[in-house]
């Protein structure tokens, strides 16, 4: 395989001009199929792991190469894989802080997709002050035994495996007694609970967890130090995203412009005219901003600093640039938005609407817009604590 980018992406684009991309169903369970299909594809033309190590069973390419792979399927309109929490979260923290066998029976099948992965941090009180988490385990001979509640856990419920924070010393500081786990989710004791969105997708999960037994060779890390591997799956993840997603929100800004000019956009000089230019231009204005952020980003992981809190500038910057694109078309849907099927302005209703309900919960998840402008003041700024 090339190492040349030119030459890389040029490949790409090749193969995807001849893949047979999938149509993603609106069906929750046949969407998840099919990605995961699609998932199985990809990593067979050496298209998932990209910048991982050949040792982890990546490719052992650079941080531009899988932006590159991640830009040119936006642009075909290819989907991204199902298994994204393990490939761009799970994976590289086991790979950084995991043991040998862990890496070497673990990783291939969450790259491959055979095995999808969960993240098991927020908890019904401790989401944006994650570090107060109460789920405990308790260490009986070589199994962890677990009890408590997550939440938020996006696809509990078709997961094979959990990557896990839970308090193992009860009386250390709340930083300190937090170790990280990798739980089985066939293991006896588990339940998840979809949790209904109001985009009427069921991703998101409760999950309980009743005196589950866990082989204390799942431990990622020390005993009790979860903290620092959990920062780094923060913090990959943070970067990841902003990658990923930035890609995404461009290719979406040109299909919204292609709806609006194939419908023919209204005079200038109206009403309407001026509330299209003034969405389309701000929402223009913002892909630039995050794009130039985005470079940044690409540097720091080449780098290796991430995770690092440079990551909250990304993070916050990515929530306001998603609600301001899908914000600024939902507003040209006006009240059609509510009406399945209408395409006002040429501008499907149905994906556009989804896509703004979805866009809420940007400042919610991965850390919370509050947590990321405190941990900007503090740690960036060097301004006292509020």
């Amino acid at each position: 395989m090339t190492t040349d980018l030119a030459e890389y992406r040029s490949g790409v684009r090749a193969w995807l001009a001849d893949a047979d991309i999938p149509i993603v169903p609106l069906d929750l369970d046949e969407r998840f199929d099919v990605l995961r299909d699609w998932q199985r594809v990809l990593f067979e033309a050496g298209g998932l792991g990209i910048s991982w190590s050949k040792e982890a069973g990546g490719q052992g390419l650079s941080h531009l190469h899988q932006l590159a792979f991640a830009e040119e399927l936006a642009y075909a309109r290819a989907p991204m894989p199902i298994g994204l929490i393990g490939l761009d979260v799970v994976g590289p923290s086991i790979d950084e802080f995991g043991q040998e066998w862990q890496r070497e029976e673990l990783l291939p099948k969450l790259l491959s997709g055979e095995h999808i992965w969960c993240q098991g941090f927020s908890e019904p009180g401790a989401g944006s002050d994650l570090a107060s988490l109460r789920t405990r385990a308790v260490l009986d001979n070589d199994e962890f035994v677990i009890s408590g509640q997550k939440v938020w856990t996006s696809w509990a419920h078709k997961a094979q495996w959990c990557a896990l924070l839970v308090r193992t010393d009860p009386a250390a500081h709340k930083h300190a007694g937090i170790s990280y786990l990798l739980v089985d989710m066939s293991t006896p004791g588990i339940t998840p609970k979809p949790l209904e969105q109001m985009t009427g997708d069921r991703e998101f999960c409760e999950v309980f967890f009743d005196e589950v037994r866990v082989p204390r060779r799942n431990l990622v890390g020390e005993l009790n130090g979860g903290w620092v591997v959990a920062t780094h799956t923060l913090g990959i993840e943070r970067a990841a995203y902003t990658l990923r997603r930035r890609v995404d929100y461009e290719v979406a800004f040109e299909d919204a412009v292609a709806a609006l000019r194939a419908h023919g956009l209204p005079e200038p000089e109206t009403g309407l005219g001026r509330r299209v230019r003034t969405a389309i231009g701000r929402a223009h204005v913002a892909l630039k901003v995050l794009g130039a952020q985005t470079q940044k980003t690409v540097a720091r992981l080449a780098a290796g600093e991430v995770p690092t809190p440079e990551d909250s500038v990304d993070k916050l910057l990515l929530n306001e640039v998603e609600q301001i694109i899908f914000g600024e078309i939902a507003e040209l849907l006006g009240p059609y938005r509510a009406v399945e099927g209408s395409r006002p302005l040429g501008l499907a209703s149905d994906r556009w609407a989804h896509d703004h309900l979805y866009s809420r919960a940007t400042s919610i998840y991965g850390g919370t817009s509050q947590i990321q402008r405190n941990i900007i003041s503090e740690r960036l700024l060097g301004l006292p604590r509020g």
